[in-house]
């Protein structure tokens, strides 16, 4: 046992002296700082705020707004001032000619030019035909509101009644029995993908690690000195400690960080940062289970091979199973009650990722989850420990890549 905590201690420190590794966290924990401070920023230097970071009605004076330019050739049959209410985007201010108008936006004077034909026509005048410009379409909703106000009118019915009964305001109740998918979706997202990159990355470290050693011939030194058990499980845990200190250390900087600004991102960014702490434990177990069975795969498939460089080929069809986990993951959470995703949640391989995800977004019955987790923990334990066996016979075996069907049929051998 003092061996595994000695190569424990030793993966563990080592990644904190890797300056990747402290580079990385400072580099991600800087950019949340950045990212979540900036509406903070922005109020601090545009002033006028009220004391809840909300700009209030009197900081968008007319001068502030955009200025938009018209001409109106409809000859009094349009409600200039109707339109200059709706035209909620901009002041609108009149030109005489046409070459004005141009001019004012050749010269960026203007953002855009209007000039009205008729009640229901009109030209619209840009600069550059943009992806994004919105002038267009607002103006035409404000034209319209001009229209139907004026023949109400004639009509003798007034336009403000005929609104409410046209747009009434629906009031309803969604009253949720099970999760509720909807509002979990982002922070389930979000979580699943932070563990695919995390397997991801640190797998493929830990391979690089053990074909390193391999390489340089201190695998045939470290497995003499010790049991290979020791040495496989002390490296993945140990990386994987490191592993979750990075994580937790950036999630709770960006955690830290939108707390102390929540009032100027006024608690849009509540769904992601305020999670559940169930969904949270769920995310612990399910994930940490996963990470480290994937990881002994990973250490095994670092000591079949001889050179670093041949790592990437063995690891090849275990990353491509991986990635299909997650795609059907991912797929699944659009549907958590499908067949695919529920047969997934039970295999050990996938069931890390299927399983949160209906935990998280859907209804699962104590038995089901239970047995995920049973089969979970004891697919990791003997993976582990073949990973150890393999480990250990990949010591003296050097040239050509080993197949891992080849290495289990070896074990069984008890070559």
């Amino acid at each position: 046992m003092k061996e595994f905590f000695v190569v424990l201690k030793f993966e563990f420190s080592s990644f904190f002296k890797n300056k990747a590794f402290l580079i990385t966290t400072i580099i991600l924990s800087l950019m949340l700082i950045i990212g979540l401070s900036v509406p903070t920023i922005i109020n601090t230097f545009s002033g006028g705020r009220d004391s809840d970071g909300q700009a209030s009605e009197e900081d968008f004076t007319a001068e502030e707004m955009d200025n938009f330019g018209y001409i109106d050739n409809s000859r009094g049959k349009v409600d200039l001032n109707s339109i200059k209410e709706n035209f909620y985007i901009g002041n609108l201010q009149e030109y005489k000619t046409i070459d004005e108008l141009e001019k004012g936006v050749n010269e960026n004077e203007i953002e855009a030019g209007f000039v009205l034909e008729s009640p229901l026509s009109y030209k619209h005048i840009i600069k550059n035909n943009e992806m994004f410009i919105f002038s267009g379409e607002v103006f035409e909703e404000a034209l319209l509101e001009s229209y139907r106000a004026a023949e109400f009118k004639n009509l003798g019915v007034d336009y403000g009644q005929a609104e409410s009964i046209l747009n009434p305001e629906i009031q309803y109740e969604s009253v949720i029995l099970g999760k509720d998918s909807a509002n979990n979706y982002v922070y389930t997202y979000l979580l699943i993908f932070a563990l695919y990159f995390a397997i991801i990355m640190y797998g493929q470290l830990i391979a690089s690690s053990v074909a390193s050693e391999k390489s340089n011939r201190a695998m045939e030194v470290l497995v003499t000195s010790t049991k290979s058990t020791n040495l496989i499980f002390g490296k993945v845990i140990g990386v994987a400690l490191a592993g979750f200190i990075q994580f937790a250390l950036i999630i709770g900087v960006g955690v830290v960080t939108y707390s102390l600004n929540r009032s100027a991102w006024d608690g849009a960014l509540d769904f992601v940062f305020n999670i559940p702490r169930n969904i949270l434990l769920y995310f612990a177990v399910f994930g940490m289970l996963g990470y480290f069975l994937y990881a002994f795969i990973f250490g095994a498939l670092g000591a079949l091979v001889s050179r670093t460089e041949d790592v990437n080929a063995s690891a090849t069809p275990v990353t491509l199973l991986f990635v299909a986990v997650f795609m059907i993951s991912i797929f699944g959470m659009q549907n958590t009650e499908s067949i695919v995703l529920k047969v997934a949640s039970f295999i050990p391989f996938s069931s890390f990722m299927a399983m949160f995800i209906r935990l998280s977004m859907g209804s699962v019955m104590l038995w089901e989850v239970l047995l995920s987790l049973g089969l979970l923990i004891v697919t990791t334990i003997l993976i582990g420990i073949l990973a150890s066996k393999i480990y250990r016979m990949g010591t003296l075996r050097y040239g050509n890549p080993i197949k891992l069907k080849d290495a289990i049929k070896n074990i069984r051998k008890g070559d």
